[in-house]
């Protein structure tokens, strides 16, 4: 008996101990007192045992009755609706929804921890808010509070959130504009960058700005006056940071506004720190659509360290001899040309650059003494554009080749080898024209 009582009495004790420990703010009143216990006990045993339905009522009598009891009603709160929601529908559904927000409404009312709360806030209304359209609205306005007030000592998920409430909320009809969106683009990887440097595993951030990446490119329609007039002045400012002009170049590339300047004094940025064949070639193209020259021969020539494959090497191999040639430098232009042919024999087209050489030379290679030897010249053009396919080219040479009368006059007869000296060295056979 005593034993019985000893037992009694320690229970008594450490419930006494336990309902007076600091954070329970239980009922004066006797009986009410009681009945709170017995249904903190009563949900807190169904919870437990995952029977939401019967955890409902008594928790429910905590929430109207005793609302500034304990933190846990609404923490626990939070798990009894949720997974209430998951297993319903229609209007109940959405009551349910959101009843869990509202539960972080009321335990901030009664127990302050603003920020703590905001950010557990955000983090569950995106997963109850997310499908519902009539929320949209709050869902951004939550996450642009809860972005602001707390930047990096929020959750990683809540930048991904953000930004996709930006989306929803813009593409139902949301007063978000693509210059918004931009920059809250801008805002989320700052806090990202500030999590990173704050110890934050790379591999969640970097899965973090993936999401972003897709959410926003899905967000905005890119407008080139926008890199122009916004992203560009702000790379300037801002002192050429590689963040700064890997942007610009995303959304360049994205909205096809790769012909502004904008985006090749970015894409130069991103080359020299981040090199690599693709944005390579595109700045060597547009310098060379330019008519900046030597900037397009520099750029290719620095793609072709950054690629083995066969038809891309030809294909830059190609630009440079056309490059070389506008720069006047016949020999190089050739070399390039065959450089092309080497890297893949099917770029015919290289021999065509090459016919197109030599056509151009007459004036620089003729001696004046010999007009066969000097017509000579066009036939080493023909050949090339023989090999290259490119007929009308073909016919254009053959107009010039010696006539009759001249390979009489000069004592020559058709079929018989002649040196095309200057800068080309070529021996051709002689051929005249129709």
């Amino acid at each position: 008996m005593k034993r019985i009582l000893l037992t009694l009495a320690l229970v008594i004790g450490v419930q006494a101990a336990m309902f007076g420990q600091d954070g329970w703010n239980w009922p004066e009143d006797p009986d009410k007192k009681a009945l709170a216990m017995e249904k903190n006990a009563l949900y807190s045993d169904m919870l437990t045992a995952e029977r939401y339905e019967a955890a409902k009522p008594p928790l429910d009598w905590l929430l109207k009755e005793t609302p500034d009891l304990n933190p846990s009603i609404y923490i626990q709160g939070v798990k009894v609706y949720e997974n209430l929601a998951e297993t319903t529908s229609g209007k109940k559904q959405e009551n349910l929804q959101d009843s869990v927000v509202l539960l972080y409404d009321l335990r901030m009312k009664y127990f302050n921890d603003v920020e703590n709360v905001t950010n557990r806030k955000a983090n569950d209304a995106y997963n109850v808010w997310k499908n519902r359209k009539d929320k949209y609205k709050d869902l951004f306005e939550l996450h642009k509070e809860a972005i602001e007030m707390l930047g990096a000592k929020g959750y990683i998920s809540n930048t991904v959130h953000y930004m996709d409430a930006a989306r929803r909320y813009k593409l139902t009809g949301g007063p978000v504009t693509d210059l918004q969106v931009i920059e809250i683009y801008d805002q989320v990887q700052d806090i990202l960058d500030e999590m990173l440097a704050n110890g934050e595993s790379q591999q969640n951030i970097q899965k973090a700005r993936d999401f972003i990446e897709k959410l926003f490119t899905a967000s905005v329609t890119i407008d080139c006056n926008i890199i122009d007039q916004k992203l560009y002045p702000k790379f300037v400012e801002e002192g050429r940071k590689l963040e700064d002009a890997e942007q610009i170049v995303k959304f360049a590339l994205a909205g096809g506004c790769t012909g502004s300047d904008s985006f090749l004094d970015a894409a130069k940025v991103v080359q020299k720190n981040a090199p690599e064949f693709g944005l390579a070639r595109m700045i060597a193209l547009r310098s060379k659509a330019n008519n900046n020259l030597e900037a397009a021969e520099k750029y290719f020539k620095e793609a072709l360290n950054y690629t083995e494959d066969n038809i891309k090497t030809a294909d830059v191999y190609v630009e440079l001899a056309d490059v070389a040639s506008k720069l006047g430098n016949k020999t190089q232009s050739r070399s390039y040309a065959y450089d092309a042919l080497d890297a893949d024999p099917s770029r015919k087209e290289a021999y065509t650059i090459i016919g197109d050489l030599y056509l151009k030379s007459y004036q620089e290679c003729k001696a004046g003494e010999d007009v066969v030897k000097d017509r000579a010249v066009y036939i080493a053009a023909y050949q090339m554009y023989q090999k290259g396919g490119a007929t009308n080219r073909m016919s254009v040479a053959k107009e010039q080749f010696p006539s009759n009368e001249d390979i009489f006059n000069y004592d020559y007869e058709v079929g018989d080898e002649v040196s095309v000296g200057c800068w080309i060295g070529e021996t051709v056979q002689v051929q005249i024209r129709d």
